[in-house]
This record gives structure tokens, sequence and C-alpha cells, in this order.
């Protein structure tokens, strides 16, 4: 299965390291409330280095003496990079103790408890707002005045909205057992298991960026058309566009609204305009079995940006002359979003942590 999208700025030239330590790759999560101090759910917020963020909510489990199932959190954070996230315990009647987190964990690991309090509401999956990321790309090469011309350009311009490579799994596999699990069919009415929800996922997600990649190509993934829905760059708030007008044409330029795509399910071509419609069906024409099965398995209709653009971007370039060129740049991201994306059409990145631990990047 094709996995090679289109790039809206062209592939760069420059080239540079990810990854090369942990703390290169930092990621901060943004609820977007602030824990009410009382109620029976206690919040954590942790720093974390080499850890899975399953894993670490079992170990919370385990220390405050409750089922792992009473642990929950908004967001999987990236094992090989330095993370601060929320977790959620239910603990009626004590305060859990997360002193000796850190003597829990030997390095390479590292956890480190931030602030703990108390909250009236249970923290559920997808509950942050957002993600702030500050990335330091080490042994930069190439043309330097290319690299500013195209931070400038995605600043203002945004990228393509791809799921990136996390979510298709290590070498690809949760699409190559995605296929032949979708191709199979459901076979009960039973919940779908943990790797099968992550299957069918990817494969969900591999026929938006297909949609997507063609989008780029003929312009259409930062333009809007008469019919299409849109979606505010910044709030989560999505209207039909029914007849363009000078207005929402500047609001596009401007990357304040972009069109929103629908992911495949049932009656997903009233997700969009009947110009976008057509495209979409030409671009999966050839993967029309994959959707007829993903249609069968009743999945709730959703829709996903076609266009991101980073919010509170900024940077800075070091070194000169025979110094190690090395990029910092910050920015954030809403929820869903993948760093990756916005890297990819920045530069050209190896990423160290794969080289060490024969992995890709985890889900963001």
């Amino acid at each position: 299965m094709n996995t090679d999208w289109r790039y809206a700025w062209s592939k760069p030239n420059v080239t540079g390291d990810l990854k090369t330590h942990v703390q290169d790759f930092y990621v901060e999560e943004q609820l977007g409330f602030e824990p009410d101090g009382q109620g029976e759910f206690c919040f954590v917020f942790i720093e974390k280095q080499g850890v899975n963020t399953d894993f670490l909510a079992k170990r919370l489990a385990q220390m405050a003496g409750i089922a792992s199932h009473k642990v929950t959190y908004s967001g999987v954070k990236d094992r090989h990079a330095c993370t601060r996230q929320w977790f959620c315990l239910h603990v009626v009647n004590k305060e859990p103790d997360f002193s000796g987190i850190q003597e829990a964990f030997r390095a390479p690991e590292s956890v480190r408890l931030i602030v703990q309090l108390r909250h009236s509401k249970k923290l559920r999956t997808g509950s942050h707002i957002a993600n702030r990321f500050v990335l330091r790309i080490r042994n930069i090469e190439g043309d330097i005045a290319e690299l500013e011309q195209r931070l400038t350009l995605i600043k203002q311009g945004g990228v393509p909205n791809y799921y990136g490579p996390q979510r298709f799994g290590i070498n690809g596999n949760n699409l190559h057992n995605g296929k032949g699990f979708v191709l199979q069919g459901r076979q009960s009415k039973r919940k779908l298991a943990k790797t099968e929800s992550f299957w069918l996922s990817a494969i969900r997600s591999w026929c938006f960026n297909e949609a997507l990649s063609d989008q780029v190509e003929n312009g259409m993934w930062a333009r809007l058309c008469d019919g299409d829905i849109a979606q505010y760059q910044q709030v989560n708030e999505q209207f039909r566009v029914k007849k363009m007008d000078a207005k929402t044409h500047l609001q596009a330029l401007h990357g304040e609204v972009s069109p929103v795509l629908p992911l495949i399910s049932g009656g997903w071509e009233a997700g969009t305009g009947p110009q976008r419609e057509a495209v979409i069906k030409a671009s999966l024409a050839d993967a029309q079995e994959i959707v007829d099965a993903l249609i069968a398995f009743e999945l709730s209709r959703d829709s996903r940006l076609a266009r991101l653009v980073p919010m509170n971007m900024a940077w800075e370039l070091l070194g000169s002359g025979q110094e190690e060129r090395q990029l910092i740049v910050e920015f954030s991201l809403t929820k869903g979003c993948f760093a990756t994306s916005v890297l990819r059409e920045m530069i050209d990145v190896t990423d160290k942590s794969a080289e060490k631990y024969h992995e890709n990047i985890d889900r963001e």
C-alpha cells in the first residue's frame, strides 16, 4: 500500500538528525482547563522519558493500590522523547503517595511528578486541546536560506494534515494486518480488541492520506469550494460553505479556515461538497474494495482538517561556519495532529531513535 504522499512545498533538500538525545524532542500536553482542586479524581502531571504511556499508567495504578482500568489519560505520548502529560486516577478517600516515583525507574527511563491535584470529573481520551512541541534538529546540512524560507512558508501556509507514520505501525505493519482484517469483515458483534481497533484506524487513516495527497497535487487541500465543510484552525467549529464570498476566500488565504475531509464511513459523502466528493472517489477508486469493507463496519461519521497551520511557531538557527548547524523550532498543534507532518515539509530528517530502538516514533 502506498505511503509516499505528496509534499505541499516540494521535498526538502536540507537534512538533519532528529532525537539524537531524548531531550531533543519535547512535548507538553495542554488540557485547556485547570483541575478544580476537589472531587474523587486525582490528576497528576508527569514528565517522562523512555517510558510508554500505557506502561506508566499501570505503574501509577500499582503505586496507588487501584485497578489499572481506574487510571486514564487523554493521549498517548512518544516514548523516545521528553514528554509531559496528565494522568487521572479514580481514588476515593485517600491521597496517593507518588513521592518515590523517581526511584521506581532506572536510566535511561526517567519519570518525575510535576504536580498533583484533585478534580471533580474523569479525564477521558481526547480531553486535551493541544500539544506544545519544542524540537532540536542537529547536524543540519544544505541551503540554510531555503530552510528559513520553508519555515516562513509553513508558518504562514501550513502543511497537509497527514496522519503520521506512527499511525501505520513499525514498517507499516498496521496497514498490512489492517487490510487483511478489514477485507475479512466483522465476524461478530463483540467489541473490537485494542489491536483490531488500531488496524481499523490505520486503514481509515490511509484512505484519508491517499485522498489528501491527490488534493495536495491539485491545490484543493488549502482551497475551499462551494458546498465544502470548513473548519477554523484554532477552534473546533465547522460550517458549510454555501457559496464562496470574499470574506471566506480571505480567511482561507490567511490560513484561518480550511476544508475538512470526511473519514470513510456510511454516508461519508454528506461530509463534503460535490466537487470534493468527486475528487475523493477518484482518489480511492483503486481501493474501492477497502472502502466498501470499511463502510460495512458501521463506523461513526468523522472528519479531519485537510490543512494544518502550526500555532505560535518560532525558531532559532544555531551555529555558523565550521560549527554544527542546529535548528530549535517550537509550535503547538491541536490534538490528533502529528509533528512529523510538519517536520517532513521542513527538513529531511533522520530519526536517530529509530536507529537505536529499531522502531518508528510513537504516536504523539
